[in-house]
Parts: C-alpha cells; structure tokens; sequence
C-alpha cells in the first residue's frame, strides 16, 4: 500500500525528500503520514521563523551574490523591457510557429508582441550598442530579469528568473575562458558539472547541472543569429535559471517554492496547517 494521491502531494508541498515506503495497511501508512507531516510542519515554522529573524530571504542574497560576482568580473548591468515584438523572435531569433518555444509565448497587442520568453534578443541589442560605443577590446553585458512561458511541472514555472551574461570582443580562448566565466559566477554558490548538450535554438551547448538539474546553459559564439543583430564579433555567453540555482542550492525538492509565489516564500510552504 503507497500513500494516498493528496498525502503524497502535502508532503511534496511541505518539502519531503525522495520516495515514500510502502506500507502492510492502512494503520501504517496513515501513521507515516502524520508523523512526516508533523516533522516538515515544524521544519517549515523554523524556517519561517528564521526568515522572519533576518528579514532577508536567501533567494535576495543569492540574486545579490550574483551581482556581485558579476560587477568583480566587469560585467555591466542592463535592464530592458518585458514586453518585445513577437516580429523579433521569429525573424530575428528564427523561432518558428513550429517551435516548442512559440507554443509557449504569452502573446499580447493581438500576437504583434509578447511577454518575453527570453532575455537573449533584448541583450544583443545591447551589445550591439554598447559594441558601437564603447572603446573596450572584450564587453561584458549582463541582465538578471523575469522571462515568462507557459511551462509546467516540478521544475518549470510560467514566471521566472533568468540571468544572461555575454562577453564579446577579443577572446583568445573561448572555451577556456566560458568555463572560467561560469565559476567566476556561480563557482562560490554550488558543486556543479558541465555536460555537452544540443539546443533548439544555438546548437551546441555546454550545460550546468548540478545533482542532475540542469540549471545553466552557456554557448559560444559567433553563431548564425549574430548577423540578425548585426554582431560580428566573437563571444561567449551564460543564461541561469536563478530559481533552480536557488532550489538547487537550498537542496529544495521542487522550483515552485522558490518562485514568485503566494503559497511559498523563500522555499518555505506558508499553508503549514
């Protein structure tokens, strides 16, 4: 006997690890449940407590950690609009309407613009401009901003957090310096591994996993999208999932509770009883 749909989802919810026994009877499993119940209660009222003691959730001081390690690497911050033309994602970014990608956009302005699936289009047109003027031999650009798709499941929500970051100009070894770009950014936050993976969009990736959970993926440029943005220089570059490297780093079970959220704060279920 397995635990009930709707135990099993309120353990989920209050942050329970792995997979539950299975039980001789009822008695058994109903007992289990209570008493794993009572323990992530009291576990999730600590956490609320500590929360409330600092005042500064976790997931504050890791998008700040980020900043930080970013502005010591000579990374400039951009910020630019959540709204953008649905005409740049297909002619610019090459996103077809047979894409999982297009399926995926919140349309707006009845389908001229959308809800920004992603920060990449937004940032080459910074590094267009900031190739233009600026007298440096390598630009190093980065955007920390909400993205938005309609995705679902344990580790995607429609809302979330990414951070691009992008070094274009004279790199002498590319691959060398991503990897060294990719621990200057998240090397003093968690363990991670590179893998060699395929994407819709750039081809060629390397990505971050860290215990499995894919949670950074970085490319290295030039690729045949630059010429839509009128970039033609080398680069390499970093997009990070910022609520999975949260989750990931607190060790957390599912990327809803380190969201935007009006059920969870800073991985904690805040409907405890």
């Amino acid at each position: 006997m397995e635990l009930t749909r709707s135990q099993s989802q309120r353990l989920r919810e209050l942050g329970y690890q792995g997979e539950a026994p299975t039980f001789e009877d009822q008695e058994e499993r109903d007992e289990f449940f209570e008493r794993k119940e009572t323990e992530l209660q009291k576990k999730n009222r600590n956490k609320f407590k500590k929360l409330q003691r600092i005042n500064e959730p976790d997931w504050k001081k890791t998008e700040q950690k980020l900043r930080k390690n970013l502005y010591e690497s000579d990374f400039t911050e951009v910020q630019t609009p959540h709204i953008i033309s649905m005409s740049v994602l297909k002619n610019k970014m090459n996103i077809s309407e047979e894409s999982n990608i297009y399926n995926q956009i919140y349309k707006l302005d009845e389908g001229n613009k959308c809800l920004r699936p992603m920060l990449a289009p937004n940032l080459y047109r910074q590094m267009k401009h900031f190739l233009r003027i600026s007298k440096k031999d390598v630009v190093k650009l980065f955007e920390l901003g909400t993205c938005f798709r309609k995705e679902q499941g344990k580790n995607h929500v429609r809302e979330f957090k990414m951070l691009n970051a992008v070094e274009v100009g004279e790199i002498k070894d590319k691959e060398k310096r991503t990897r060294e770009m990719i621990d200057e950014i998240i090397g003093n936050l968690v363990d991670y591994k590179i893998e060699e993976e395929k994407s819709t969009v750039y081809g060629k990736t390397l990505d971050i996993e860290v215990n499995g959970l894919e949670i950074a993926s970085s490319v290295i440029g030039p690729h045949p999208l630059d010429a839509n943005f009128s970039i033609n220089k080398p680069w390499i570059g970093i997009g990070i999932g910022v609520e999975r490297l949260i989750q990931t780093k607190n060790e957390g079970n599912s990327i809803k509770s380190y969201a935007r959220s009006l059920s969870y704060q800073d991985g904690i279920r805040l409907e405890i009883n």
